[in-house]
C-alpha cells in the first residue's frame, strides 16, 4: 500500500515538473542585431508581459502546458505573432532567433501637430502603456485622436500639456514658470525621441513618476537602446518649417563596452502659408553609453536645438476680412527685405548623467543628475510717447472711421466719409505702408527724436521714440532624481523615484536694435514722477543696444518630490496605486527698484511653500485574454507655478492673493477588446480641479476704479482712471471636464484595416471665483468680487471629435490610409472681467445702467461658438529593401479641401470693460474690439524620403 502511494505521488509531481516549461528566445532585425526593449507578451497569461534585454533575450518561466500564443513587438518593426503547443514532456522550448522585420511607422511621414512649439515633427510618440497591457503602439484611440484629430488642436479630455509629465532619463521636462514642457528643446530630434520607454496614458498609473491628467511620458536616451545603424532623411513640408534634414547614427554596444547615438538636424524655411513667417533651427543629439560591468553602466547626453523664428498674429475677423487668412500683422517691408518684429531666439541644451545599477536580477537603482541653461528670447517693438505702431491697432482701422462716423449720430461729415473710403480702399488693396508695419516712419520717427541728454554720462543723443526689445528669460535648473524598482515575488513590485530640482531664473528686457536711435529711456511715458521710472536706483537712466531696461528680476525655485508606486497581479487581477509626496519654495529677487512699487520691487520677496500630496489607484480585470475591465481614479494637489504665484512679476513682488494648491480628482473606467481583428477600446471619464488659478494681461478701458482706489495711488497722464493695463487675476476656479470616449479598429481583411474614433467631452466652469486685479498705473489689488463665469465653456480645444478611415498595408511593403474628422463646439476664451457687477455699474450715478438687464447682459456676454469643420487627411508611402538597406517614401495631406474656416484659438479682447461702451462697440457694423483668433492654415503636405543603413 505504502509503496503504491509513493508511486502515485511521484507520478503527480512528476506530471506537475514536467508541466512546468521554461520558453525563451532572441528578438533579432533582419541584419541579426539584437533588439532590446522589444515587447514580448504571453496570451495565455496576462501577468507575463516582459521585454527583451539589451542582447534581445527573453524568458518565460514556469509556462503550463497547453496552447498558447507569443505576440512580439517593437516600434519601426512588423509585429511578430508565435502559435505554440507546450507538451508535458518538454522542460525548455528555446524558439532561437526570432526575426522582426522593419517597418517605416506612419507616424515618421506625419506633419507636424502642434505650432510654433514644436513637439517632435511627428506629433509625438508610441509607447508601452503603464498599467500592463500589451501594446505594439498607443491604442486605437489615443493614436487617432494625437494623429487625426490632434492635428486641428484637440486636446484629449480637453486639458492643455501643462498636465503633462515628460520625463527624460527620470528627470522632468515642465518648465517652473508655465509647469508646460517645452517641446522646442528637443525638436527636430525625431529619431532620439520618437519612442517612449513607458506611456502611461491620461489616468494610468505611472512606474516613473505620480502622473498628472495627461499621463507620464518617460524617455530613455541611452546609447544603446538605439537602433544600430545610419538614418538618413530629408523631408518638404508647407507647415511650421519648409525644408529638414536629419541624421542619426547609433553603434550599438560595442566589444569594448561602449556604445554611442547621434542625431543632428536642420529644419528652415525663408516664408511660411502664414505672410512674413521663417523658421531657422538647428538640432543636436549625442549619447555615450560605457557598460562598466554587467551590473553597472554610465550613460552621458547632450542635446540642444538652437532655433530663430518668427511669430505669426491673432487677429479680428474685419482683418482677416480685408486681407485674408493668411495675413499677419507682426511683419513689414525694410529696404525690400521682410523683417518680422516677433522673432523667438532659443538656445537650452541639457547635460545629462546617468548611472544604472543592477543590484541583482530583481532589483534596481537608475540615478541620473541634470544641468539646463541657455536662453529663451521674445523679440517685440516698443514705444515711448509715440502711437502705437501695429497696422491692426485700432485707430488704423477702416472699422475706427465707421466708429466715428457712428458717434456722429448718424450724421456723418464728407470728411468722415471720404476718410473712411479711403482707408478702406488702402487696406483692400493692400497698400503695405498701412497694411504692415512701416519700418521707414519709425526709423524717420527716431530721426526727428528730440536730443536728450544721460544724466550720467553727459552724453547727448537721440531719445528713440520707437525702438526693439527682447523679453529674455535665462533658466540655470539642476536636477537630480534616483528610480528604484525591485520585485518583492512574480506577483508583486514596488517602485521608489525622488528628485531634487533647483532653479535660478534671470528675466529682463533689453533693447535689441534701436532704429537709428540713440538710446532709449528706461520710464514709462503713461506715468508721472517718480512712479514713471522703471529703476529709482538709477532714476531717468539711459539704455543702448543691449543694456536692460524696464524690468530685472530673478525667480528661485527648489523642489522636492517622492513617488512610490506598486502592482500586485492576482488571478484575474492587475492592481496599481502610487503615492506623492512633495515640497517647494520659490521667491523673486528684484534687481530694479519701480517707481511705483518702490517698497515693493526691490530685493526678496516673502518665500512661498507648496506641498503636494497625492494617491492613484488602477484595478485591471482580466474577464478573459481577449477582454478587460479598467478602473483609474486619483486625488492629487498641484502646487501653482511661478506665473500664478507672482502675477505681475516685471513690476513687484506682490503674490497672488489667496493662493493655494489646485485639487484635482480624476476617474475613469475603461472596456477593452483586444483579438486578431477587432481592436475596441470605450471609456468615460470626470474630472474635477478645484482652486484654479488663471491670469491674463490686457489693456482695458472704461474699469471705474475709483470705489477701490483712493487718492494715494499714481494717476497715467494720458487717460483717466478708467483706462489702464492690467492683469486680471481669477482665484478658486473650479473646472469640470466630462465625456466619453471610443476607438475602434477593425481588421476587414491582412492588409486592410478601418478604424472609427469619437470623443464626446464637455468642458465648463462650475463656479463663479473670486477677480482682483494688479495695474500698471496704481498700487493695490483692487477686489471686484464674482465673475460670474458659472457655466460658460473652457476654450483651448474642441470639446468634440470624431474620426473615420481606413489603411491598406500591401504585403509588397506600401500602404495607403485616408480618413475624414469632424470638428465640434470650438469656443471663443471669455474674459472675466466683463462678468463682473463692476462691469454693469454706471461710474457717474454707481447704479446700474438703465437698459442693462438681465436679457441684454446675458445676449452681450454670450460666448462665441465657431462652426463644426470637416477636414480629410491622406497618406501614402513605400518601403525598399535594397540588399541590407531600407529606403522609404511618403507622402501625407491633412486637410485635402483647404477648409479654412476652422478656428484654431480665439479669445475676447476684454477692451471695453464696462456694459455701455462693450454694447455700443457691439452695435457696430464692424466692431472695435471683437474677438481676435488664428484659423487653420489650410492644406498642409509632408513628403518623406529616408535612407536606413
Amino acid at each position: 500500500m505504502k509503496l503504491t502511494l509513493k508511486f502515485l505521488f511521484t507520478v503527480i509531481i512528476g506530471q506537475h515538473l514536467l508541466s512546468q516549461t521554461t520558453v525563451s528566445g532572441y528578438i533579432k532585425d533582419t541584419n541579426q542585431n539584437p533588439i532590446g526593449w522589444a515587447i514580448v507578451s504571453l496570451e495565455k497569461d496576462l501577468n507575463n508581459t516582459i521585454t527583451t534585454d539589451p542582447k534581445g533575450y527573453f524568458e518565460f518561466q514556469n509556462v503550463t502546458q497547453g496552447e498558447f500564443t507569443i505576440v512580439i513587438s517593437k516600434e519601426g518593426f512588423m509585429p511578430q505573432v508565435i502559435n505554440l503547443s507546450l507538451i508535458p514532456s518538454e522542460d525548455i522550448k528555446n524558439l532561437g532567433d526570432i526575426t522582426l522585420e522593419y517597418q517605416p511607422l506612419e507616424a515618421e511621414n506625419l506633419i507636424s501637430l502642434t505650432d510654433e512649439e514644436l513637439t517632435t515633427d511627428d506629433g509625438g510618440a508610441l509607447g508601452q502603456v503603464g498599467i500592463g497591457l500589451l501594446q505594439s503602439s498607443r491604442d486605437v484611440f489615443s493614436k487617432v485622436a494625437a494623429y487625426e484629430l490632434g492635428a486641428y488642436w484637440f486636446n484629449i479630455r480637453g486639458t492643455d500639456n501643462r498636465y503633462n509629465n515628460v520625463m527624460i532619463d527620470g528627470v522632468p521636462m515642465a518648465k517652473n514658470h508655465s509647469g508646460r514642457p517645452d517641446f522646442s528643446n528637443w525638436g527636430g530630434l525625431n529619431n532620439s525621441f520618437r519612442y517612449t520607454y513607458e506611456l502611461a496614458e491620461t489616468n494610468n498609473v505611472s512606474d516613473y513618476s505620480f502622473s498628472n491628467l495627461g499621463g507620464t511620458y518617460y524617455y530613455d536616451t541611452r546609447a544603446s537602446s538605439y537602433r544600430k545603424g545610419l538614418n538618413l532623411s530629408y523631408s518638404l513640408t508647407n507647415k511650421t518649417y519648409q525644408h529638414r534634414l536629419m541624421l542619426s547614427y547609433a553603434t550599438g554596444m560595442l566589444p569594448s563596452g561602449w556604445a554611442f547615438a547621434f542625431n543632428a538636424s536642420r529644419r528652415w524655411m525663408d516664408e511660411g502659408v502664414i505672410d512674413g513667417t521663417f523658421n531657422d533651427s538647428y538640432a543636436y543629439f549625442v549619447s555615450a553609453e560605457k557598460k562598466i560591468s554587467e551590473n553597472h553602466t554610465l550613460n552621458f547626453t547632450t542635446f540642444g536645438t538652437p532655433t530663430r523664428r518668427s511669430g505669426a498674429s491673432p487677429n479680428t475677423q474685419e482683418v482677416y476680412d480685408l486681407r485674408g487668412k493668411n495675413y499677419n500683422a507682426y511683419w513689414g517691408w525694410q529696404e525690400g527685405q521682410r523683417r518680422n518684429e516677433r522673432i523667438k531666439k532659443m538656445f537650452e541644451p541639457v547635460f545629462m548623467l546617468t548611472h544604472d545599477w543592477k543590484i541583482n536580477k530583481n532589483t534596481k537603482i537608475i540615478t541620473t543628475a541634470s544641468y539646463q541653461t541657455g536662453y529663451h528670447k521674445s523679440s517685440r517693438l516698443n514705444w515711448y510717447n509715440s502711437t502705437n505702431p501695429s497696422p491692426t491697432y485700432y485707430r488704423n482701422l477702416p472699422s475706427y472711421i465707421q466708429y466715428l462716423i457712428a458717434k456722429a449720430n448718424g450724421s456723418p461729415t464728407e470728411s468722415l466719409e471720404a476718410a473712411y473710403q479711403e482707408i478702406l480702399n488702402r487696406w483692400q488693396e493692400n497698400d503695405t505702408s498701412i497694411t504692415q508695419i512701416n519700418w521707414g516712419s519709425l526709423y524717420e520717427a527716431n530721426y526727428n527724436a528730440p536730443f536728450v541728454t544721460d544724466l550720467y554720462s553727459g552724453e547727448q543723443g537721440r531719445r528713440a521714440s520707437y525702438f526693439l526689445v527682447d523679453d529674455v528669460i535665462k533658466d540655470r535648473t539642476f536636477n537630480a532624481s534616483a528610480h528604484l524598482q525591485t520585485q518583492f515575488a512574480d506577483h508583486w513590485k514596488f517602485y521608489i523615484n525622488l528628485n531634487y530640482q533647483n532653479l535660478v531664473s534671470d528675466n529682463y528686457r533689453e533693447v535689441e536694435d534701436l532704429l537709428g536711435a540713440d538710446f532709449a529711456l528706461n520710464r514709462s511715458s503713461f506715468l508721472q514722477g517718480d512712479a514713471g521710472d522703471y529703476n529709482i536706483l538709477k532714476p531717468n537712466s539711459i539704455a543702448k543696444e543691449g543694456d536692460k531696461l524696464e524690468y530685472n528680476y530673478k525667480l528661485h525655485k527648489q523642489a522636492v518630490t517622492a513617488n512610490a508606486t506598486t502592482r500586485l497581479y492576482v488571478d484575474h487581477w492587475n492592481l496599481a496605486a502610487s503615492l506623492l509626496l512633495g515640497w517647494n519654495e520659490s521667491y523673486r529677487n528684484g534687481i530694479f527698484q519701480n517707481g511705483l512699487y518702490a517698497d515693493n520691487s526691490y530685493g526678496r520677496s516673502s518665500k512661498e511653500n507648496f506641498i503636494d500630496v497625492g494617491l492613484r489607484g488602477g484595478i485591471t480585470y482580466k474577464i478573459d485574454g481577449r477582454n478587460f475591465i479598467i478602473l483609474n481614479s486619483g486625488y492629487f494637489l498641484v502646487s501653482p507655478t511661478l506665473n500664478e504665484i507672482f502675477a505681475n512679476p516685471r513690476l513687484n513682488n506682490m503674490v497672488t492673493p489667496d493662493l493655494t494648491n489646485q485639487k484635482v480628482g480624476t476617474s475613469d473606467i475603461t472596456y477593452t477588446l483586444r483579438s486578431p481583428k477587432i481592436k475596441l477600446r470605450a471609456t468615460a471619464y470626470y474630472t474635477r480641479i478645484k482652486d484654479a488659478v488663471e491670469i491674463s494681461r490686457f489693456y482695458a478701458q472704461g474699469l471705474d476704479l475709483s470705489q477701490y482706489l483712493p487718492s494715494q495711488g499714481s494717476v497715467s497722464q494720458d487717460a483717466t482712471s478708467s483706462n489702464v493695463f492690467l492683469s486680471e487675476i481669477l482665484t478658486g476656479v473650479d473646472k469640470e471636464y466630462m465625456g466619453t470616449e471610443l476607438g475602434l479598429e477593425l481588421k476587414i481583411s491582412p492588409t486592410i484595416t478601418t478604424f472609427a474614433v469619437a470623443s464626446i467631452g464637455q468642458y465648463v466652469y462650475k463656479n463663479n471665483p473670486n477677480l482682483k486685479i494688479l495695474t500698471d498705473n496704481y498700487e493695490g489689488i483692487p477686489d471686484l468680487g464674482s465673475a460670474n463665469i458659472k457655466n460658460y465653456k473652457i476654450a483651448g480645444s474642441p470639446q468634440k471629435g470624431y474620426s473615420l478611415g481606413f489603411r491598406y498595408n500591401s504585403p509588397k511593403y506600401w500602404w495607403v490610409g485616408v480618413s475624414g474628422n469632424l470638428l465640434q463646439d470650438i469656443y471663443s476664451d471669455i474674459s472675466a472681467l466683463s462678468r463682473t457687477e463692476n462691469f454693469i455699474i454706471n461710474p457717474e450715478s454707481q447704479q446700474p445702467y438703465a437698459n442693462a438687464t438681465n436679457q441684454s447682459v446675458k445676449s452681450l456676454l454670450k460666448q462665441k461658438r465657431y462652426e463644426d469643420a470637416w477636414v480629410f487627411n491622406a497618406n501614402i508611402g513605400k518601403s525598399f529593401r535594397i540588399g541590407k538597406y531600407y529606403m522609404g517614401v511618403s507622402l501625407s495631406v491633412n486637410n485635402i479641401f483647404n477648409e479654412r474656416g476652422l478656428v484654431s484659438g480665439s479669445f475676447e479682447q476684454g477692451r471695453y470693460a464696462n456694459y455701455e461702451q462693450l454694447s455700443f462697440d457691439h452695435s457696430l457694423t464692424t466692431p472695435l474690439f471683437g474677438d481676435k483668433l488664428f484659423y487653420d492654415r489650410g492644406r498642409s503636405y509632408f513628403v518623406n524620403i529616408s535612407f536606413k543603413l
